[in-house]
């Protein structure tokens, strides 16, 4: 069951007085992230659980990473954020999510949809989209690239070779921001109306 909490503590990584981590409320296999990182995950949480219905941050793929040794799969960078505790790879099994392909000069990242619980309306925005690994669908959904956005998160580009390598697309790859972190003081508590899913523009 989701807590709208994260748990305060130490976790010693290789250094001999390690940074101090949240430990989250995840099915995750190091459920962990640096502070702010955790507060603005929580939001983010209560968020879609309130705009798509469903609890859909509860298993992660990945949060906090640990050790120096050399990456065990294809894909993964040693200079990740999640060895920071400043990122976080969301499920990309669940049946839910919906890729849609944006390029930014010339340059392609995906944007993710979660279908929602309710279809009568009451939840997301009616849309028809032609999505990279469900074909096209119809149904009301929820942005939740642009809630994670709100908060400070923001996705990368696929590495290179990801058309021959499906691990190297990164589209489950959210990371806090550096000016995220960098401003002092933040208030990342949210009012879960507050958020409203974009209209989702129409195919060209």
């Amino acid at each position: 069951m989701y807590k709208d909490e994260s748990q305060e503590m130490k976790f010693r990584t290789e250094a001999t007085d390690g940074p101090t981590f949240h430990q989250l409320d995840v099915v995750a296999p190091l459920p962990y992230l640096q502070k702010e990182a955790a507060h603005s995950f929580n939001a983010l949480r209560k968020l879609v659980i309130a705009g798509a219905g469903f609890d859909f941050l509860a298993k992660c793929g990945d949060l906090l990473r640990t050790g120096n040794g050399k990456p065990s799969k294809i894909g993964t960078t040693h200079k990740s954020r999640h060895k920071t505790g400043e990122a976080f790879d969301y499920n990309q099994e669940d049946p839910r999510v919906m890729l849609i392909r944006e390029y930014e000069g010339g340059r392609l990242r995906w944007r993710t949809y979660l279908v929602c619980t309710k279809q009568n309306g009451s939840q997301g925005v009616k849309a028809d989209l032609h999505t990279d690994n469900a074909g096209f669908v119809s149904a009301y959904v929820f942005d939740f690239t642009a809630a994670a956005e709100s908060l400070g998160w923001e996705r990368i580009f696929p590495q290179k070779g990801w058309a021959y390598q499906p691990i190297k697309k990164e589209f489950w790859h959210y990371q806090l921001r550096r000016q995220f972190l960098n401003e002092s003081g933040r208030d990342i508590r949210v009012d879960a109306n507050t958020f409203t899913t974009p209209a989702v523009p129409a195919k060209p």
